[in-house]
């Protein structure tokens, strides 16, 4: 099937008041106790010892929100892949409250990428994730663009082959554990979080704390202490250490069986980061914040490479992509954590999946080739039905769009 087309679909959504807020960010401020002069989030540390009222006029001077008195229309877009076969690629697009903004956003996508799909055969997905890639460089793009189109090749695979991606791409399991985050001000917020996780079957928790070495020991010790032996923890401070210090924390989480710390560093610190995972057991997981920007899976490599990273951070761009990072891993006897559930199961190597929540199983009348994520009594895993969902009414749509680009 060739693509011979790209369209977007602009249409009117349902009214809502424009909002914003700050609230529940905190602010940045230098990591306690202030000596090693990195910033972290003031949310990672805060504890009791300030008051409510305190804590009422901090918010007030620090948080902004925002909020219409009254509903402003709503518009969305939808962008689709016209080929001459009977299955087209299609996905949301964007949405915003001005109508012209969505459309100018269509036709700036339209206008940079239309020409490097129109004549191309949509189950030519490689040849299209390197000809996006480059597009990354020379058209400055960002990774939304291979995120977009290649997830939308991979879902037109699985409505022509009645087949969901894990399974394209050649399952490896059914269901993987699964673990949620936990947070609170203070370590008795922590620990009744993750009781309530606990109660909910997730294997795992996993905190973003940023006290400094001995509160994150404390926290750890409390932990562990409440959730038994054999509970997973992870402990994820985002950043906030030294090399030094990602040392002294990491050698306390190995005596209390951590299953791994993670961004103890930032990623630029390569160097840094080959000696930690050269010093500590405790495995040192790396490389989401290069990888949100979008160079996974490539910068994979040096880092594996140089030992400089024992898990690595799914970030893979694209389903493409997030399986070139995981076989890349895996030739190197290396996990990766945090792909997209169909990865997940395609995969050996990523052994724990990252919930945001419990997400029963639906009916199976709702189910269909595609599949729907199912997280429940702890695991992660994919329900589905060997059944075509119906492809959209394009004349409908539209009809019902006011502008068609």
């Amino acid at each position: 099937m060739i693509i011979k087309d790209m369209k977007f679909y602009i249409r009117e959504g349902p009214p809502q008041k424009r909002h914003h807020s700050s609230v529940g960010r905190a602010t940045i401020e230098k990591v306690p106790p202030g000596l090693s002069g990195l910033f972290t989030h003031s949310a990672g540390f805060r504890d009791n010892s300030v008051t409510i009222e305190d804590k009422r006029v901090a918010a007030d001077a620090l948080c902004m929100e925002y909020t219409d008195e009254e509903e402003s229309p709503t518009y969305t877009s939808m962008i689709r892949l016209v080929t001459d076969g009977d299955f087209d690629g299609y996905a949301h697009f964007g949405s915003g409250f001005n109508a012209t903004e969505v459309e100018w956003a269509a036709k700036e996508f339209k206008s940079e990428i239309v020409k490097l799909l129109l004549g191309i055969d949509v189950f030519d997905r490689e040849y299209i994730f390197q000809r996006l890639w480059y597009a990354q460089r020379f058209f400055y793009t960002g990774r939304k663009v291979i995120d977009l189109v290649d997830r939308m090749l991979w879902d037109l695979a699985s409505r022509y082959t009645c087949l969901p991606i894990y399974k394209l791409l050649g399952a490896c399991r059914e269901r993987v554990p699964a673990y949620r985050n936990i947070g609170g001000a203070t370590i008795d917020d922590h620990v009744a979080s993750a009781h309530k996780v606990k109660e909910l079957g997730f294997k795992g928790c996993k905190d973003h704390s940023y006290r400094g070495v001995k509160g994150n020991t404390e926290l750890a010790k409390a932990l562990r202490d409440a959730m038994g032996d054999d509970f997973i923890l992870l402990h994820d401070p985002v950043e906030s250490y030294t090399y030094t210090e990602a040392v002294q924390i990491g050698r306390e989480l190995e005596k209390l069986n951590y299953m791994w710390i993670e961004e103890p560093l930032q990623d630029y610190d390569i160097m840094s980061l080959k000696k930690l995972c050269d010093h500590l057991d405790l495995p040192v997981l790396t490389l989401e914040w290069i990888g949100h920007l979008g160079g996974q899976p490539y910068q994979t490599a040096p880092y594996i490479a140089l030992g400089a990273a024992d898990i690595v951070r799914q970030r893979g761009v694209g389903i493409t992509g997030s399986v070139k990072q995981a076989q890349l891993a895996e030739s190197f006897g290396v996990q990766v954590h945090g792909g997209d559930p169909h990865t997940i199961l395609a995969c050996s190597n990523d052994p724990i999946h990252e919930a945001t929540g419990v997400f029963p199983r639906p009916p199976d009348e709702e189910l269909d080739c595609l599949g729907t994520t199912v997280v429940e009594d702890g695991w992660l895993s994919i329900a589905w039905r060997p059944v075509r969902p119906p492809e959209p009414d394009w004349d409908q749509i539209e009809r019902d769009s006011i502008t068609v680009v």
